[in-house]
């Protein structure tokens, strides 16, 4: 069964399939000329493709995108590379098959991997069958739980970042992504700034981190509410492993209704697990104790307004990678002030 979210290839992402059945032909072993291309509609970052083959077979092919591009964005190189080491850990990763740097096949880089099959749910609301919303989101946590445990040396990954003082780092990556990619002044943005530069916690343990670890990102089984695989590991890197929780839990600090928000819903009735219980579990995995995630929700909000500003900014330069991206640049004032809102209430 194929993803439902398949069309026809945008005409700014079209590239040359000659020249990548070539490449296909001499990298590839059991895999006869692609006869079809289809783009997968949504994700704001990285095109993705499904890879029609003559005997029936098919591939995912992810890509940069057209156009000029941010410093160190759209990291494909780095995406396969993780996926790749994590093959020997028990954090589910898509089969890696093969890697390719050189531009001048379909002008960027591109890698392959295998299609997975099972569910994507985008919020946690698209679970219908309530009963499998809370199953699903601690199966979330403890996945991610896994995730940190991974000795990143053991898979060969001591380089694949810096070790220490992550989140210094953030701030001072993402205000400047912000500087490049903004299409408005938001006073916000700077409060938000001051407020992370002067909120630090002490201690900074140093793991793999996703970067853009939820629900979206991940497959479901189709009979169970288990993590078939995680996806999409563009922002992935060594750091701070409490950033990657924050970011999951970010949720539950949007106003319900807003992106996915769930702050203000009765998540009884719901059937969705508050942050302590997601805090708990996620410390039960990692055997440590609990503690307050405020700061690192406040830095992963603060870097997605970053983020959504700059994919907004590639639509006014005419080389987004999804057809909903000038309305994503909607989202960043109200996500702006619900950030400064947490900031205001502490």
């Amino acid at each position: 069964m194929l993803p439902n979210n398949l069309v026809e290839v945008r005409k700014n992402h079209k590239f040359n399939l000659s020249s990548l059945n070539k490449w296909v032909d001499n990298h590839l072993e059991n895999y006869e000329n692609i006869i079809d291309v289809k783009q997968f509609v949504g994700g704001q970052s990285n095109p993705t493709f499904v890879l029609f083959f003559e005997n029936k077979e098919k591939l995912i092919l992810r890509k940069k995108p057209p156009g000029k591009l941010l410093p160190s964005a759209h990291a494909i190189e780095r995406e396969y590379k993780v996926q790749k080491a994590l093959e020997k850990s028990n954090v589910p990763c898509p089969k890696m098959i093969k890697l390719c740097e050189d531009e001048k096949i379909i002008g960027t880089p591109f890698y392959l991997m295998n299609i997975i099959e099972g569910r994507v749910f985008e919020s946690i609301l698209d679970i219908k069958d309530k009963t499998g919303r809370k199953k699903y989101y601690l199966e979330l946590t403890r996945m991610l739980g896994n995730l940190h445990n991974v000795n990143f040396s053991s898979i060969n990954l001591s380089d694949f970042g810096k070790i220490g003082n992550y989140a210094t780092r953030q701030i001072i990556r993402w205000e400047k992504q912000w500087h490049l990619s903004k299409q408005r002044e938001l006073p916000e943005m700077q409060k938000i700034i001051d407020w992370l530069n002067n909120n630090i916690p002490e201690g900074d343990e140093t793991t793999i981190v996703h970067g853009d670890y939820r629900i979206g990102n991940t497959i479901c089984e189709e009979n169970n509410f288990l993590v078939k695989v995680v996806l999409d590991w563009e922002l992935s890197t060594l750091g701070n492993p409490f950033a990657d929780l924050g970011y999951f839990l970010y949720a539950h600090f949007i106003p319900y209704g807003e992106r996915h928000g769930l702050k203000g819903a009765d998540l009884d009735d719901l059937n969705i697990p508050s942050v302590k219980e997601l805090v708990d579990e996620y410390c039960k995995v990692r055997n440590i104790k609990v503690f307050d995630p405020t700061f690192y929700v406040v830095l992963s909000l603060f870097r997605s307004i970053s983020i959504l500003e700059g994919v907004y900014a590639r639509y006014v330069n005419g080389n987004e990678s999804s057809p909903n991206a000038k309305d994503i640049g909607n989202d960043v004032v109200p996500l702006a002030k619900a950030t400064y809102d947490i900031i205001k209430n502490i």
